[in-house]
């Protein structure tokens, strides 16, 4: 009788987990996330480093016919998404199409937004230090090919530098192998900390973590390198040699990588879920996210892009501009999603496109244009939570740019190209290494032949889909206009790898990173249901005053879920208010919670093994799920401590 009465809190506890896991977001929500932060809760820049969602097709049912009817679909988007505004660009060969704003940029005072309201633009910043780069280059001051020592010596320190030396193309494609931004370099309280400086706060986040120029992992301190070459070879400041060589050719002036007084005037504000407005939090590495601009102005870098320089005072060859727009610095062939120097290739589009994005806390920023059509456009956003909003303007921006051209036609489908020489592919380039081993735990791609061609499914259910093959020898996926994918060859030990946008992956046994997969899985859901399972128990022990458990098998798997859970939000927290780096009473309690965590989990462990063996115990099925709580948390306790989170300190790392 009491086993079965002991039965009711787990049969709740059921009940929730199947509701929660009724869809596939459902259960993705039970995950490492519910533990750890995302990577768009701790990275700021939040799109740039992912590409729109293969599987949602950027296309309208009927595109705008005026600009009025875009104006009006595009506040719908907003109203239905519960965004704030947004600052529109369309721009042609010959100037501005509409520039303007929809919405508020701000919700207390309801100001409105227009098209000089100035947004934080996040990496959009990159693009900008990519044209000086160029502009240096063209002028025979600046080798981007040239091994990194003999610029800027000391810098980047790299293991194989005499076989591999680090390059500054290899830093602005971001194949060079460093580690990203880390925790006590993100946020400064000076606005115009020096480059070099910064670049000194944290020497151990510019260490190479594989052979450089063998695969693509995200890096904003590449571009703050990039900035401090642009310092070396001219002598002056990298945003003073930037506005005058780059910005003012082009007609921006307002434009800056600070905040000026008519910057601030115009600022807007961002917001975060639950319509929090971001607290305006300067970021150390300025050449890399830290630029502030219009819609207006941005329109006018597009422009710049559209028209390939001409009609301008020199600014970049059109030699440089191709270099700008593609990747060589991989030994992989070309693919047409293909990252350059902070402009990469748009495949999602019903046409192909180029651009770049960027994100801070409370914004989204994104440009693109359209050989083809010979216009682009500028979507700002203040907001970082509403990425279905996003996808949703950038389609009807495209489809008003293109309604009157001729739909374009299906690209051709190639001949079936050889099968892949893996099964299986894993995560092999993670862009964080702190979080970097809970990545590619979780990121994994099954791929197999059919009737109809070769198929590939995501691990954890994400996608599943069939793979086109393209006339270059790459791969794209249903709905998209250009290759996107491509298996090869490592160069380094000759093992069957995969290129997919910004994604490296490596050949994997498929049942053993699938069972891996499924034990991470399945540890954060227990972590995830310890607390509220011991809260059930706990108060039907009360009201039948009659306890079916002894207390250390409830309350110690409890204290270590309850433990997973504030390290998150007390992550979270502390990056947005910006102390992540710093000794601060949020980051004390970060490292005091995850020591909780390794002393609550060894302690259930510890409690589940002795009740096993009393001869007092309890019956075994009331044990079944704190025994259960108990393996699972002290197996994530030594896992977490063999990548330093247990007794993790945000500013020493």
């Amino acid at each position: 009788m009491h086993a079965r009465r002991a039965l009711l809190p787990l049969a709740l506890l059921v009940a929730y987990v199947y509701i929660q896991c009724a869809s596939t977001e459902g259960w993705r929500a039970l995950s490492v996330e519910t533990v750890l932060p995302s990577a768009r809760d701790l990275h700021i820049d939040t799109i740039s480093t992912v590409m729109p969602s293969v599987h949602e097709t950027l296309t309208v049912a009927a595109p705008p016919r005026t600009l009025e009817e875009l104006k009006q679909r595009i506040a719908a988007v907003l109203q239905r998404q519960n965004m704030a505004g947004t600052g529109i660009a369309l721009v042609g060969r010959d100037g501005p199409i509409w520039v303007g704003g929809i919405g508020v940029r701000d919700r207390a005072s309801g100001a409105p937004m227009d098209g000089d309201s100035a947004f934080r633009v996040g990496s959009l910043s990159k693009t900008i230090v990519a044209l000086g780069v160029m502009r240096l280059v063209d002028q025979g001051k600046l080798d981007i090919d040239r091994p990194l020592r003999e610029i800027l010596p000391g810098v980047v320190d790299n293991p194989w530098e005499e076989v591999a030396p680090v390059t500054l193309a290899q830093l602005m494609e971001h194949t060079a192998g460093i580690d990203d931004i880390r925790f006590n370099e993100i946020f400064t309280d000076d606005e115009t900390a020096s480059v070099a400086d910064v670049l000194a706060i944290n020497p151990r986040s510019k260490r190479t973590r594989w052979r450089p120029g063998t695969r693509h992992a995200y890096s904003n301190i590449g571009y703050t390198i990039a900035a401090r070459a642009i310092e070396v070879a001219t002598g002056e400041p990298f945003d003073v040699y930037l506005k005058r060589e780059v910005l003012a050719p082009m007609g921006i002036v307002d434009a800056d990588f600070k905040r000026t007084d008519l910057l601030r005037s115009r600022l807007v504000t961002g917001y975060m879920e639950q319509q929090r407005p971001a607290p305006f939090r300067t970021f150390a590495h300025r050449p890399s996210a830290a630029l502030l601009i219009s819609a207006s102005d941005l329109g006018k870098l597009v422009q710049f892009f559209i028209r390939r320089g001409e009609g301008y005072p020199p600014i970049v060859s059109k030699a440089g501009l191709d270099r700008i727009e593609h990747s060589r610095t991989t030994p992989y062939p070309h693919l047409d999603s293909e990252y350059g120097f902070a402009i990469y290739g748009d495949v999602n589009h019903p046409l192909f496109a180029r651009g770049h994005d960027g994100g801070m806390p409370g914004f989204h920023a994104s440009i693109r244009y359209f050989p083809e059509l010979g216009t682009g456009y500028v979507m700002l956003l203040n907001n970082n939570y509403a990425f279905q909003g996003y996808g949703e303007i950038r389609s009807l921006l495209y489809a008003y740019l293109a309604r009157n051209h001729e739909a374009p036609h299906a690209p051709t489908v190639a001949a079936a190209i050889e099968r892949p020489a893996a099964d299986f592919y894993g995560l092999a380039a993670p862009h964080n290494e702190i979080f970097g081993f809970m990545e590619v735990a979780q990121t994994g791609w099954r791929v197999w032949n059919t009737d109809t061609g070769i198929k590939m499914a995501m691990m954890d259910g994400g996608w599943a889909g069939r793979l086109v093959p393209t006339a270059d020898g790459g791969y794209r996926f249903p709905g998209q206009v250009g290759s996107f994918l491509r298996f090869s060859t490592s160069v380094e030990d000759g093992k069957p790898v995969m290129v997919m946008g910004f994604t490296y992956g490596e050949a994997r046994h498929g049942f053993t990173t699938e069972l891996r997969f499924y034990a991470v899985r399945l540890a954060f859901v227990l972590a995830t249901l310890a607390t509220p399972w011991a809260i059930v128990t706990l108060l039907l022990a009360v009201l039948r005053r009659r306890r079916t458990l002894p207390t250390s098998l409830v309350v110690w798997p409890a204290l270590a879920g309850l433990s997973c859970y504030m390290m998150s939000h007390l992550l979270e927290l502390a990056f947005y208010e910006g102390v992540v780096g710093m000794v601060h009473p949020l980051t004390i309690a970060v490292c005091a919670v995850t020591m909780l965590l390794g002393i609550a989990s060894t302690a259930s462990f510890v409690s589940a093994l002795r009740w096993a063996i009393r001869p007092d115990r309890p019956p075994w099925l009331p044990r079944l799920f704190p025994t259960l709580c108990g393996v699972a948390l002290f197996g994530m306790t030594l896992w977490f401590a063999a990548h330093h989170l247990i007794g993790f300190r945000t500013w020493a790392w």
